[in-house]
């Protein structure tokens, strides 16, 4: 799905927007990193039952195994953020984030998140 129509998708754990017409931060995360040409992790069963225990520290142990932290954000650039239950992720996009926001998919300003940690692809 080009990234574009990914904005105002709902919000549904384990969705593919292909398939779903909705996502989760991963499957958002993953459609904009293909669109640039980049690849990123399958999520696995491990990764969701995870968040279905709020274990949020799957993030950033995924991330760190994807990617190298960096201060500058840029295309393909994903960013570990703080939410209102752990964290969730964003990724970069016209110069701003996509992200969730009131559940749906939402293009923010850099600064218009809480940012955490920002990954680049290591590969």
């Amino acid at each position: 799905m080009k990234t574009a129509m990914l904005l105002g998708l709902p919000y549904r754990l384990g969705a593919n927007p292909d398939q779903h017409q909705a996502a989760d931060c991963v499957s958002l995360s993953r459609e904009v990193l293909k669109n640039y040409g980049i690849e990123s992790p399958v999520p696995t069963r491990d990764w969701y039952r995870r968040m279905r225990k709020k274990d949020y520290e799957v993030f950033r142990d995924e991330l760190k195994k994807w990617g190298t932290l960096t201060t500058t954000a840029n295309i393909g650039v994903v960013a570990l953020c703080k939410a209102e239950k752990g964290y969730a992720l964003a990724v970069y996009w016209k110069g701003g984030w996509l992200s969730f926001a009131d559940k749906t998919v939402r293009w923010s300003p850099i600064g218009g998140l809480a940012v955490l940690e920002l990954y680049y692809p290591s590969r």
